[in-house]
């Protein structure tokens, strides 16, 4: 099973926001990632890049 790290990117670093997503999903302007126990947590921004072979998914939020 693959999982992935979640960072948000913050000017010219990047800051981490969740571990082992499992999955990533779309609900209008949210973004829905899903963790290993099922547990969702819906933020709302844009997908930046998602390099599911290393596992790092950055976004941007709308408090950036």
């Amino acid at each position: 099973m693959c999982l992935s790290k979640v960072y948000e990117k913050a000017g010219a670093s990047e800051k981490l926001l969740l571990n082992n997503i499992q999955r990533i999903g779309f609900d209008g302007d949210s973004i829905v990632f899903t963790d290993l126990l099922e547990n969702d947590t819906r933020i709302t921004g844009r997908l930046l890049s998602a390099d599911l072979v290393n596992g790092k998914v950055i976004i941007e939020t709308d408090n950036t």
